[in-house]
């Protein structure tokens, strides 16, 4: 059972997972112990899954960002099962998710280029059978990117 100190914790660890035990303890309101206690606990229970750097992407080059909406020819389990297992061995597919609606899956993937993209949906989409059809939309601009669960998801899950 997360309580509100845990979820303010959280938060500031979603923020920035670089600070000292004394600073969050410090904005949480808690002693220096009790808070390296309760991050202990989020990573023991598996809260918290890995720790990464988020790279501010204004500072690299900018690669093609695509969103790929496929369809499969037969939405079985094992089908969906081998075509998430297979795509997610790419580098350039950063997202891999099961959707609802008109099509199976949806991807983010990060290429090169236009022609690098083209060369992976071709050899990807274009040769593997379980793919039935698929649509791309590229990313032009980002106001927002995030990848943090906002405060009210923070409760334990059932």
């Amino acid at each position: 059972m997360l309580d509100p100190l845990d979820r303010k914790l959280l938060m500031a660890l979603q923020r920035d997972a670089r600070r000292t035990n004394a600073d969050l303890a410090e904005e949480v309101g808690l002693s220096v112990s009790a808070c390296a206690k309760r991050v202990a606990r989020f990573w023991s229970e598996g809260l918290i899954a890995r720790s990464v750097a988020l790279l501010d992407r204004r500072k690299f080059k900018r690669p093609v960002t695509a969103t790929v909406m496929v369809s499969l020819t037969a939405p079985k389990a094992n089908v969906s099962q081998e075509f998430a297992r297979r795509i997610c061995a790419y580098d350039a597919v950063q997202q891999c998710h099961v959707v609802t609606g008109d099509f199976d899956f949806l991807l983010i993937v990060q290429e090169r280029s236009i022609e690098a993209y083209h060369d992976f949906a071709q050899e990807v989409f274009g040769e593997w059978a379980s793919v039935a059809d698929y649509k791309t939309v590229f990313l032009l601009r980002s106001y927002k990117n995030e990848n943090t669960l906002p405060e009210f998801c923070l409760t334990a899950a059932e």
